[in-house]
């Protein structure tokens, strides 16, 4: 055999055996596959129900506004007309609050002090003191009857500029701003139930009250439920004709009593002209405004205000 053949049988054996051992490593190299085991399920986990949440029971005590009962003793009151004049009431309180108000107005020949006893009266809390005062027979609280209403009204009084001790001047207009003033003032004081307010006057008190009650009921500020008046005469700048309509116009119509003399032209003509009021008639007498209140009147001229105030207050 010859020395180029061997070597090439030489070289094809080596190469075999090469080709074996690669075979072989590259079967001992791979990786073993192991199967990895499947994760467990998560556990679902379950949310509580929200509690509701009570809240603690309260404890305080609920706040209540005490109800002031002021004592009977009449208060003195100022206070301001539009036009800055200063002016000066007396309020004598109720025995309940809130309670009906009566304003008082005066007439020219006095002031406010013309209708103390009256206002006693009307307060009806065992605050008049009945004595006679036969010069002045309107403050002869003697005379008056009882009152049986079985109500303690309110009362307001107040003297109108330039009349302390009585009007010194004719001052129908500023007088007006005095008595819108006064209704204004009395409406918020401490006991009153601004929803029953009635008014009452003499001669120019008389056309005060008329005025000053329709006043009222367009102003907002509360209710008049009615006016009661001796010897009016049309002596302010509003007739009084036309104030008497605005309440009478009213459904139901708002109480006026009207009451006169048949001596007191300007009286008759007045309260004539408003046939729908509850006019008084007196006869053949020259009395004018707290004239007419004098015992043995027929009929008594208090007992009538009585009657005047259950109508007013009436439902």
């Amino acid at each position: 055999m010859s020395r180029t053949y061997l070597k090439i049988i030489i070289l094809l054996f080596s190469c075999f055996i090469s080709s074996c051992s690669i075979f072989n490593n590259q079967d001992m190299i791979q990786p073993e596959l192991s199967e990895t085991p499947p994760a467990p399920p998560a556990t679902a986990t379950e949310t509580p129900e929200p509690t509701a949440t009570i809240p603690p029971t309260s404890t305080s005590t609920p706040t209540i506004t005490p109800i002031v009962i002021l004592d009977p003793s009449p208060l003195e009151i100022e206070f301001y007309a539009d036009d800055g004049q200063v002016l000066s009431g007396i309020y004598f309180p109720a025995d309940s609050n809130p309670a009906p108000l009566m304003i008082l107005m005066h007439w020219a020949r006095g002031d406010q002090e013309e209708w103390t006893e009256i206002a006693f009266w009307l307060q009806n809390r065992s605050e008049l003191v009945r004595t006679p005062d036969y010069n002045k027979s309107w403050k002869s609280s003697d005379w008056y009857p009882e009152n049986t209403s079985g109500i303690s009204l309110g009362v307001f009084t107040f003297t109108l500029r330039e009349c302390a001790g009585g009007c010194q001047k004719y001052l129908p207009t500023e007088w007006l701003l005095d008595i819108q003033a006064a209704i204004a003032t009395a409406s918020e004081l401490t006991g009153v139930d601004r929803s029953l307010i009635m008014t009452a006057g003499a001669s120019i008190g008389a056309d005060g009250a008329i005025i000053g009650c329709s006043w009222l009921n367009q102003s907002g500020l509360g209710e008049c439920r009615g006016a009661f008046v001796l010897s009016p005469g049309s002596l302010l700048t509003v007739p009084f004709e036309n104030a008497a309509g605005d309440l009478l116009q009213n459904e139901p119509p708002i109480p006026v009593y009207c009451l006169y003399g048949l001596r007191d032209d300007a009286s008759v003509e007045t309260c004539s002209a408003v046939p729908d009021a509850k006019l008084v008639d007196y006869g053949y007498i020259e009395n004018h405004g707290f004239e007419l209140l004098q015992p043995l009147q027929d009929p008594d001229p208090l007992i009538l205000m009585l009657e005047f105030i259950n109508a007013a207050l009436a439902e």
